[in-house]
């Protein structure tokens, strides 16, 4: 927190931030933060409290967010994706008495309920303007006040099966580690560096935030995904470091003015918040050129993994299926069920020991003894660690599907599909039945090669390089995969498509 204030400080005529609302000098950012920080404090916020913000990631929210930390408080994003009732039932469950809600992207009355107080981040008919309390406060530093051990953010996992459990994070002393994102706008040559995020402000869109800050960048923000605009931004503002989901990687690869347009701005294109494909990765590196990372991390631990252009130029396409090495200070060992290491290129379940491992679940004692044993942290997901140190990911522990005995993974069958060139995007998931489960499969194939391949064919691929078990019995060919709204595939979701077509 400390750094990022003492960034804005430093060189306070820089340009710091740019959205479609605002663009702010760092001075000028600085001294909101100040405002917005007081004028939170009036309303009650401090130590022990709790604020949610509703609203997609921008100049205004960012700064907020801030605020919120200077005054000692806790905060947690409610997602703009949720339905309303989901939205209010989150405030209240993470004790919330303060919204703060953008309401050009969400209605403030629907967050209102039994002692919360609605903020908005301008003027709007429900809810009181945040920022025009903020312009009657003084722009006067003001010392961080919170408290080491109080509550200090709380996030959301990523809901594959639709429901997210709330992580905690209280407020410890500073953790002085390099990020590669820090790395790569620290030491990314001469000349300006611009870093564009979409969407959401999450604890990953925060921390980006803050380490571009503090690398002296500017923090470029859209509140909604498009890639006619996110390539409009690139072009137009000359984007550097570039943030992306891997479906929306995807879409900007598709875009058909993506292939002739001049990308030579980018230095930095990072996929993350879920599994890129070895053929997904491929594309873009045939656009981008060989700056494009896969990353792996969790709510619960923070970032984890980084792969590097080298490490798949130098170990060629092998590396592809990885999501990297261990990150400075982060841990990763592969453990069999009773909590044995694994030696490398044997599957077992990952645990890791990062420095901003979870407090816990949030009033959930005993999910958060069933995961953080002795400092480390089961993720739940299942993988194998090769000899160079590699990480490689098959899926969810949950996720694992049992097809006429033996145990299969979507990613192993999905990764071979998706080098089908007419394939676009592809899960597969399994579905219960009364002789046992049954393993189907949700395509999406490019727009110049639908009724060009069907089920035949895609099977035979499967079949002629996997077992008999990992061979679907249906593939449904839809215009797209339903996604939770942390970019997730929609498990839950694809399964009551595939029962509903049975009946």
């Amino acid at each position: 927190m400390t750094p990022v204030l003492e960034a804005l400080a430093a060189a306070r005529d820089r340009q710091a931030l740019h959205d479609p609302r605002d663009t702010l000098t760092a001075g000028e950012a600085l001294d909101t933060v100040y405002r917005v920080a007081r004028a939170l404090a009036e309303y009650g916020h401090g130590p022990g409290r709790v604020v949610a913000l509703v609203g997609p990631i921008s100049a205004r929210m960012y700064l907020v967010s801030l605020a919120a930390q200077v005054t000692g408080g806790a905060q947690v994003e409610i997602p703009v994706a949720m339905p309303a009732r989901d939205q209010a039932a989150l405030v209240q469950r993470c004790r919330a008495d303060l919204v703060v809600v953008d309401p050009d992207a969400a209605d403030a009355s629907a967050v209102e309920g039994p002692g919360v107080r609605v903020l908005t981040l301008a003027p709007s008919p429900s809810g009181e303007d945040l920022f025009a309390a903020a312009e009657r406060c003084s722009a006067r530093p003001l010392a961080p006040r919170f408290r080491s051990g109080d509550p200090s953010r709380i996030s959301l996992t990523g809901g594959t099966t639709g429901r997210a459990k709330p992580v905690l994070r209280r407020y410890r002393a500073p953790v002085h580690t390099r990020s590669p994102w820090a790395h790569h706008l620290g030491q990314d040559g001469t000349g300006p560096r611009r870093v564009l995020k979409t969407e959401r402000l999450t604890g990953l869109g925060r921390t980006l935030g803050d380490v571009a800050v503090t690398c002296g960048a500017e923090l470029v923000t859209l509140p909604v995904f498009d890639p006619s605009e996110v390539l409009a931004v690139i072009r137009g503002r000359g984007i550097t470091h570039l943030l992306l989901a891997p479906h929306q990687l995807r879409l900007l690869l598709d875009l058909p003015e993506t292939a002739g347009a001049d990308l030579s701005s980018l230095r930095c294109v990072v996929t993350a918040t879920a599994a890129a494909s070895p053929a997904l990765l491929r594309r873009a590196v045939e656009r981008f050129g060989p700056i494009v990372h896969a990353t792996y991390g969790q709510t619960e631990a923070g970032h984890i993994c980084w792969l590097e252009p080298e490490d798949y130029a130098r170990t060629g396409p092998a590396a592809s299926y990885g999501c990297g090495r261990p990150i400075p200070g982060a841990q990763v060992r592969i453990r069999d069920e009773g909590g044995a290491d694994l030696a490398a290129g044997e599957r077992g379940r990952v645990w890791v020991r990062t420095p901003f491992l979870m407090d816990e679940y949030l009033d959930m004692p005993e999910d958060t003894a069933r995961v953080l044993r002795e400092g480390w942290l089961d993720t739940g997901d299942v993988g194998f660690l090769n000899g160079e140190g590699f990480l490689t990911l098959l899926g969810r522990s949950t996720d694992a599907m049992v097809i006429g005995g033996e145990v299969v993974y979507s990613a192993e069958v999905d990764a071979l599909l998706q080098e089908h060139p007419a394939v676009e995007d592809s899960v597969t998931f399994d579905v219960p039945g009364e002789g046992g489960a049954s393993l189907h499969t949700a395509v999406v194939l490019r727009g110049e090669s639908e009724g060009d391949v069907g089920e035949d064919e895609l099977r035979a691929l499967v079949a002629a390089r996997l077992p008999e078990s990992h061979v679907p019995s249906s593939f449904r060919f839809v215009s797209r995969i339903p996604l939770t709204y942390a970019h997730e595939p929609c498990w839950d979701t694809l399964r009551a498509g595939a029962m509903a077509r049975t009946r």
